[in-house]
């Protein structure tokens, strides 16, 4: 290449002096073609895959991230719905490329995803007869039964053939330990629908039923509203008069009691999954956990303060029954599900029984401490131990340790003997005659032996001997006659001990190794100890 000298200019023109460049236009186009040309403004957009519209808005549109092909949402969407039940699996529709599951979740939502995914899985799963329990999800071999012609259904009717064939080969338990549901392995309806088929049950979920007995309704609505669907049997009438008969803002009617001044949360199923706090998790199907026999949308309902429900009836039923034992206990008036009181200030019914039961339970507490002091049970070491479950808890302790019975004559509770709080306070499933329980005062009529009667403290701390041994008595049968519970309890066995005579009943050992400590006729009369406070007060006074 010649250089050249420094002094001598170049041969191009000066930079100045150049032509401007030419800039295309419609009648001299550029000979330059560009790489992306721009769209007319009716071409702007994005184009979808499959329905081969252009989206400006790209909130309506994806990009698959395997192949980056676009789809609309709504074509994607369908797809979804279609494509995973069946295969469990979603392909690009222009190159089968498999769309991953972060991004079906995206698109779905991931709810929407689980429940076409579980299906996809129930199906794969059918067809290697196995079934998955949607409970707690284990998955187990379904073996088909024997057929069982006698079988019948809840309410006592006799299964069809058809029916009976298709329990031994669909009904299932899970195996898994503290799940235990029963349900259908064919369609999964839990709990197994006996006596229907699946197509069967299917057609009776449609049917217009009575919302009480399940029954199917034929003919008219004999009410408007909430209770239009309820047949024309007599339970169900009765059912019908005792519910409230609104229809809640949901659109579902309101499972509660006739009267009350705020209606039940709803129970509906898909009420209860938006908002399960509302009422504990629990629905219309779930059975009351005090009679286990029908849902609580089946009987009028009542949320109680502590927040879970139960039947009307079966509260008040409850209530009413009392204790279930001689002995006067208060377990029954407690929630069966987190042992608080049953407190429903609204229902005069439930408020009536549990405010007899609050005065009745202060009036027992008062006589239970002061005879804890008589007996000397307040200084029992136990209660000073940190390790002691009723480590300085006085009032329970002494509702524990001593038994009181309620007099049939007089109504009021008496004091019965000691019972040792570890032994527990449920004596449930012993039988006995109310008229056997009578207080000491109201006994004292037929006792000719001893004092019945004390000028001081009155007839409530009068003890008498059972007749049968040297022991304080609790019972009182046939208006003659006083046990303790150990002779009671014999008696009730069939020994029978008033025929026994009396030289065949165990003697007394004397004043100093007698449990009574004072001098009484032999065993086989009746006799009054005396008022107990009395008697203590004297050996205090000797000491």
């Amino acid at each position: 290449i010649e250089k050249l000298p420094p002094d001598k200019p170049h041969p191009e023109k000066p930079l100045l002096e150049r032509p401007p460049p030419q800039i295309p236009s419609p009648e001299r186009p550029s000979p330059i073609k560009p790489v992306f040309e721009i769209p007319r403004e009716e071409e702007k957009g994005v184009l979808c895959e499959l329905c081969k519209k252009c989206f400006i808005d790209l909130k309506n549109i994806f990009y698959i991230d395997a192949c980056l092909h676009t789809y609309c949402l709504g074509c994607l969407k369908l797809i979804i719905i279609k494509e995973l039940p069946e295969r469990g699996d979603v392909q690009c529709a222009k190159c089968k490329m498999s769309i991953t599951q972060i991004e079906l979740k995206f698109i779905i939502g991931p709810e929407t995803f689980q429940k076409l995914y579980d299906k996809f899985w129930d199906t794969y799963l059918k067809a290697m007869n196995i079934i998955r329990c949607k409970a707690c999800g284990e998955q187990f071999t379904l073996v088909q039964g024997s057929i069982d012609i006698g079988a019948k259904d809840e309410k006592g009717v006799a299964l069809t053939a058809k029916s009976a064939e298709h329990l031994s080969k669909y009904r299932a338990r899970c195996p898994k330990e503290g799940c235990n549901k029963i349900f259908c392995g064919n369609c999964g309806a839990e709990p197994y629908h006996v006596g229907y088929t699946c197509e069967e049950y299917k057609a009776f979920l449609s049917s217009r039923r009575c919302r009480f007995c399940k029954e199917e309704i034929k003919g008219e609505a004999a009410k408007p509203g909430a209770l239009s669907n309820v047949c024309s049997k007599e339970e169900c009438k009765v059912l019908m008069d005792k519910a409230c008969p609104k229809t809640l803002p949901c659109g579902h009617f309101c499972c509660g009691y006739r009267g009350e001044s705020k209606c039940l949360p709803c129970l509906h199923e898909d009420c209860v999954a938006k908002n399960p706090k509302l009422t504990n998790g629990q629905k219309t199907d779930d059975y009351c956990s005090i009679c286990f026999t029908t849902g609580l949308g089946d009987s009028p309902s009542i949320l109680l303060q502590c927040g879970h429900i139960f039947h009307v009836d079966c509260i008040v039923s409850k209530l009413k029954k009392r204790w279930p034992s001689p002995r006067i206990t208060f377990g029954f008036s407690e929630c069966s599900q987190c042992k608080k009181p049953i407190l429903a200030p609204d229902h005069p019914v439930i408020a009536e029984e549990t405010k007899i039961l609050s005065e009745l339970h202060k009036e027992i507490l008062a006589k239970a401490v002061e005879r804890m002091k008589y007996e000397g049970l307040d200084k029992d070491p136990r209660l000073k131990d940190p390790k002691f479950e009723l480590y300085g808890k006085h009032d329970e302790f002494a509702m524990r340790t001593l038994c009181f019975y309620m007099c049939f004559k007089c109504k009021k509770p008496y004091f019965g003997g000691l019972k040792d709080c570890r032994r527990g306070m449920d004596e449930g499933g012993q039988e006995f005659k109310e008229q056997d329980l009578v207080c000491g005062g109201c006994s004292s009529a037929n006792i000719k032996g001893g004092i019945t009667n004390c000028k001081k403290h009155g007839k409530d701390f009068i003890d008498y001997k059972c007749r049968f041994c040297c022991a304080v008595a609790q019972w009182f049968c046939f208006s003659t006659t006083h046990f303790c519970e150990p002779c009671h309890a014999r008696q009730c066995n069939g020994e029978n001990l008033p025929n026994i005579p009396k030289d065949k009943l165990p003697a007394c050992k004397g004043l100093e190794q007698c449990p009574l400590k004072i001098k009484h006729p032999a065993n086989g009369e009746e006799y009054s100890l005396g008022c107990a406070l009395c008697r203590e007060y004297a050996v205090d006074k000797k000491k």
